[in-house]
């Protein structure tokens, strides 16, 4: 008996069986208690992974967070961009016309005449070509020089084949001596969709064109009392809202009729 004991409690220390489990009556032993083997217990390592559905749940969630990142970053760089190109949109129409409102009111006579006139559209795709006339407001870029030299200063309509569009060259060439130059041009600003000039008389009178050689009698040997320019340039996000810009000012050459 005390040599079963021993093999079954070796037994149960190894874990091959249950602890003994105490008898209710009185039976063999001290104490009234038994040892009766129980129920083996094997011990395994549990390694449950994931189903089928579960990773394709995961990856379903994955795709859905991932889009909508994509979403928002394509939408913000969208934004980033029109706004970069509504910056430097706005630039080169500041820039152009200042210079323009600042060559305009310089216009001058030479030789108690005014040369001021405007050059037709051919293809008719816009009011005017350009716009050429006399003024002191001369940019010298070689050197010092006489700032106040009179120029013929003109401003032309050129193709954009970048955008589609149109831009403006200024040119400049001074009027006296040897010291003319070129006039190859200075581009302005691009992108543009259509550009308006109005030019009016002392009187009020709107005029699309100006000529103060072969012009009417208001025009003759006269430059415009007032001029409207409006600058309008594409928008690549929306082709029914292009930028617009629009100034109207004096000069205050102009002879009163």
């Amino acid at each position: 008996m005390r040599e079963e004991r021993r093999q079954a409690k070796r037994k149960w220390r190894c874990g091959a069986v249950t602890p003994p489990v105490p008898s209710a009556g009185k039976g063999e032993g001290e104490g009234g208690c038994s040892l009766r083997p129980g129920p083996v217990v094997k011990r395994t390592a549990s390694r449950r992974g994931f189903t089928l559905v579960e990773i394709l749940v995961a990856i379903a969630i994955l795709a859905v967070v991932l889009s909508t990142i994509y979403v928002s970053y394509i939408s913000t760089m969208r934004i980033v961009k029109s706004l970069e190109y509504g910056d430097e949109i706005f630039h080169m129409a500041r820039i152009t016309l200042e210079r323009m409102v600042l060559d305009l009111q310089s216009a001058c006579k030479e030789k108690d005449a005014y040369e001021f006139a405007t050059l037709k559209d051919s293809t008719g795709r816009l009011p005017l070509k350009g716009i050429t006339f006399l003024s002191r407001a001369h940019l010298d870029f070689s050197g010092p020089g006489d700032s106040m030299a009179v120029a013929q200063i003109s401003y032309d309509l050129e193709g954009d084949p970048a955008s589609g569009g149109f831009s403006i060259v200024r040119r400049d060439v001074l009027r006296q001596g040897q010291d003319r130059e070129s006039g190859e041009g200075h581009r302005m600003c691009g992108r543009l969709q259509f550009v308006n000039l109005r030019f009016y008389d002392s009187v009020g009178r709107e005029y699309s064109l100006w000529d103060s050689r072969d012009g009417s009698e208001a025009q003759r040997n006269n430059i415009p009392s007032a001029v409207l320019i409006e600058l309008t340039f594409i928008n690549p996000d929306d082709k029914t809202r292009p930028y617009r810009f629009m100034t109207r000012f004096l000069l205050p050459g102009s002879v009163k009729m």
